[in-house]
C-alpha cells in the first residue's frame, strides 16, 4: 500500500518539507560519487556497536567527540539505495505538508530532527552491539506520520494497492493506514529480535527506529501542535 496524498487541506507552503526532500536527494547524489560507498555509509551512518555505554553512567564518554555525535544527524540523510530514498521521500511528501502546517516551519524542522534523534537512540537501545549501520530518513519521517496520526485521525489517505498488475486506488482512513503501518513495524521488530536471539542474520531494517520516531512524533503532536483552524463557512 503506497500513499499518494491526504484529504486534508494545507494552508501554508510546506517550505521545510520541500527543503528536506531536496537535501535528502542531494546527499544521495553525493553518495553515488564516493569511491567506497560501504566505507562512507559506515563512517556517517549510525552503528549501534559504536555506543556500548550510551545508557550507562559513562555515556558521556561515547559522545565526547564529533565522530560519535555527527552520525546521529548524518544518518538521517543517507540512504541504502534508490528505492529506499524514493519510499521515504514519498511518505514525507504525503504527510509532511499537513504536519508542517500545524507546527509551523521552524517547529516542524525541530520536531523532524528530534524524531530522527529519538529514532536513532531507540535503534541503539534495541539492537545493542549490532554492527550494521542505521541510515535513512525513515525514523524522522515515522515521527511525521505519528504526528499526523494524532492531529488528523479522521483524515483519509489516498493510496495505491497493487493487486497483481492492476493498481487499485482507494481512500483509506488515516487511523487504519497508520495503525497498519506501525503494527507491521512492531511485528517485524519483534521478529528481528527473535532472529538476533537465535544468532540469525536479520534483514538489516531499522524497525525499532521507525517505532521510536513514530512514538515521539505522537507525543510532540499531542503536546505542541497548534489547533486545526476551523472550517471555512463563507461558501
Amino acid at each position: 500500500m503506497f500513499p499518494l496524498k491526504t484529504t486534508e487541506k494545507v494552508n501554508s507552503w510546506p517550505v521545510i518539507t520541500w527543503l528536506l526532500i531536496a537535501l535528502n536527494v542531494f546527499v544521495f547524489t553525493q553518495q553515488l560519487t564516493v569511491e567506497d560507498p560501504s566505507a562512507f555509509i559506515r563512517q556517517w551512518g549510525l552503528v549501534p556497536a559504536n555506543y556500548p555505554h550510551l545508557f550507562s553512567s559513562s555515556a558521556h564518554t561515547d559522545l565526547m567527540t564529533l565522530d560519535h555525535l555527527l552520525p546521529f544527524i548524518t544518518c538521517m540523510f543517507l540512504h541504502g539505495g534508490l528505492w529506499h530514498l524514493l519510499g521515504n521521500m514519498l511518505s514525507l511528501f504525503v504527510f509532511g505538508p499537513n504536519v508542517e502546517d500545524r507546527f509551523g516551519h521552524i517547529g516542524f524542522f525541530i520536531v523532524y530532527m528530534a524524531c530522527g534523534l529519538a529514532a536513532g537512540i531507540t535503534q541503539i537501545a534495541f539492537s545493542a552491539g549490532a554492527d550494521i549501520p542505521t541510515v535513512g530518513a525513515s525514523g524522522a519521517i515515522a515521527g511525521v506520520m505519528g504526528a499526523f496520526f494524532v492531529m488528523y485521525p479522521k483524515a483519509r489517505v489516498v493510496s495505491v494497492i497493487p493487486i497483481i498488475v492492476i493498481p487499485l486506488i482507494v481512500r483509506v482512513p488515516a487511523f487504519f493506514y497508520l495503525l497498519f503501518w506501525i503494527g507491521m513495524n512492531v511485528i517485524n521488530a519483534l521478529k528481528e529480535m527473535q532472529l538476533s536471539m537465535n544468532d540469525t542474520v536479520s534483514a538489516g531494517v531499522a524497525w525499532w527506529a521507525h517505532i521510536g520516531g513514530f512514538a515521539i512524533g505522537m507525543i510532540y503532536a499531542a503536546l505542541l501542535a497548534k489547533k486545526k483552524p476551523p472550517p471555512d463557512k463563507s461558501n
